[in-house]
């Protein structure tokens, strides 16, 4: 289903289901839910919204997360830039660097039953889906 949305110009139409949308647009329908792909959209159980990567055929990915700061602000953060991957390690780069909670790198494990992305302390945990 979507939503119609007139502007001062003309109607646009708003999806109900943007990542899928964008999933289908880049991805083969066999790809978009086969988390022995990489390509695509993985995401944070419970916290889809806030915590997700969307890793592009071109080798360039979008990666929304947060951090929280030392007055317990919870601050919204968007990185783009290139990934390169060798089978299990995945290396994002990024103009303003990372921090302390994340280096950049992702790691893509199996678990016995399905693929998953997390980083060096297991603190990040993602699975492949979509919206």
């Amino acid at each position: 289903m979507s939503l119609e949305v007139q502007s001062d110009s003309s109607a646009v139409v708003v999806s109900d289901h943007p990542i899928t949308d964008r999933l289908y647009a880049e991805l083969d329908s066999s790809e978009v839910y086969n988390d022995n792909i990489l390509y695509g959209y993985w995401f944070k159980p419970h916290e889809a919204c806030y915590v997700n990567i969307f890793f592009h055929k071109d080798d360039t990915y979008e990666f929304k997360y947060y951090e929280v700061d030392n007055n317990d602000n919870i601050i919204e953060k968007l990185k783009k830039g290139k990934f390169a991957f060798d089978g299990k390690v995945i290396t994002l780069e990024s103009d303003e660097g990372w921090n302390d909670y994340f280096n950049g790198v992702m790691y893509y494990k199996h678990n016995g039953t399905n693929f998953y992305l997390t980083d060096k302390e297991e603190g990040l945990y993602l699975v492949k889906g979509s919206d």
